[in-house]
């Protein structure tokens, strides 16, 4: 991709090679023109010179020695009709050339010692492929010269002109909406910078106003749903105790049942990331992430086990942490649990994971299919509608590692899908 600069240079030298060419019949006739009339004014010069300085002494003797020595000035007699007192353009054989040339020809009728004679005064004229070579090489030193000096001057200009261009771009480019910094625009005196600037400004504050409307919607509707939740399930607990059920009866309790827990994780979840957007989990402390990850695998392996899936454990290096812990337990839990649920059920299905300099490896069977890497962090995205969850387990994820300034990427290599976890291990 090319920057504006570059940009335009390319289409400077394109239009400055066009205009060039278009013009140069132009110019070759305008060269060509006033070359000869710099021509003629030597030939006049030349003839009068002669006139004034050597005719009062010349004598017909004196003519046929001239004329050997003096080839482009003969005294010819005047057999012919010639046109006197004017330049005109006619082709002569040229000794140096070995070939016909066009010269510019000028006669005058003179007196040698009371005969009446012609002056002959002519000056070969360029060819024109010598003319069109000169031309050319004009043009390439006019070219250069130009490409050359625009390119110093608009680099000078675009360090200057485009400053605060770059500037606003540079505060853009580091706004994060989470935490609601508004960036500040310099005022400049270029009337579409600053046009640009009021609608960035207009367009962030805009923006921030919504995910801020967003975020207080979402946390308000996770809070006001958890009674309505509770009530839902003690009043479950209390119809489950009737006596005298049906079958049927109870199985549309559990399936009450199962969708109250989805709704009751979905809450939790949302009420969480709102709690992670609002920063209130400021608090951090020392970790040793080795021993808090075989502790929260005591728990999910019987997870794993009942599905078949076996967790296998690499502890190479040895990892501690500034950070929260109830967000690095729920990283944690996070993504086995996802590896879990998108496992596949063969014999075969289990779950590698790895600690090494600095990272966490957690690497699982699935389902022989990439995931998108632009949609897999996103929010209620989801790979499959058949597989369990709300689809804000890895967006969760995301986020605690964001807050922590570590870094999360999917992978997929050797028929497995890998989610590693960079650390930055400094206080």
């Amino acid at each position: 991709m090319k920057s504006l600069l570059s940009k335009s240079m390319q289409h400077f030298t394109i239009s400055t090679i066009i205009i060039l060419i278009c013009c140069s019949p132009l110019f070759f006739f305008v060269m060509k023109h006033f070359y000869a009339e710099d021509i003629d004014e030597l030939i006049i010069f030349r003839s009068d010179e002669f006139v004034s300085h050597y005719l009062p002494t010349f004598t017909i003797d004196e003519i046929s020695h001239w004329n050997k020595f003096n080839d482009d000035m003969q005294i010819i007699e005047p057999g012919e009709t010639y046109p006197l007192n004017q330049v005109i353009q006619t082709p002569y054989f040229n000794k140096a050339e070995g070939h016909e040339v066009d010269y510019r020809v000028y006669y005058k009728k003179i007196n040698v010692e009371g005969s009446s004679y012609i002056l002959m005064s002519r000056i070969p004229m360029i060819e024109d492929k010598d003319l069109i070579a000169t031309l050319i090489g004009q043009y390439g030193l006019l070219f250069l010269i130009l490409f050359l000096c625009m390119f110093v001057v608009q680099q000078i200009m675009a360090k200057r002109l485009w400053k605060p261009f770059y500037n606003s771009l540079s505060k853009v480019d580091s706004f994060d909406i989470d935490k609601g910094n508004v960036p500040l625009f310099d005022d400049t005196n270029i009337k579409e910078f600053n046009r640009l600037n009021a609608m960035l400004s207009n367009l962030i504050n805009n923006n921030l106003k919504a995910y801020n409307q967003q975020k207080e919607f979402v946390q308000n509707a996770s809070h006001e749903l958890q009674t309505p939740l509770a009530v839902f399930q003690s009043k479950l607990d209390v119809f489950f105790q009737e006596p005298n059920l049906s079958q049927e009866q109870v199985q549309t309790i559990h399936s009450f049942y199962d969708i109250l827990s989805r709704l009751t994780r979905l809450n939790k979840n949302l009420l969480l990331l709102a709690r992670i957007d609002n920063n209130q989990f400021k608090e951090t402390e020392k970790i040793d992430f080795n021993q808090l990850l075989l502790k929260q695998l005591d728990n999910l392996r019987i997870l794993a086990q009942s599905d078949g899936i076996s967790i296998i454990t690499n502890i190479i290096g040895q990892i501690h942490l500034y950070a929260n812990k109830i967000l690095l337990e729920c990283l944690i839990n996070n993504l086995v649990v996802n590896a879990i649920r998108h496992n596949t059920q063969m014999c075969d299905a289990k779950i590698n994971i790895t600690v090494d300099n600095n990272s966490f490896f957690i690497q699982n069977t699935g389902d022989k299919i990439p995931l998108d890497n632009e949609k897999i962090f996103r929010r209620f995205s989801r790979t499959s509608e058949n597989k369990k969850g709300n689809g804000l387990g890895l967006s969760i994820t995301w986020q605690i590692c964001k807050i922590h300034n570590w870094k999360i990427e999917y992978s997929y290599k050797n028929d497995m899908h890998c989610f590693e976890v960079k650390f930055q291990t400094g206080e």
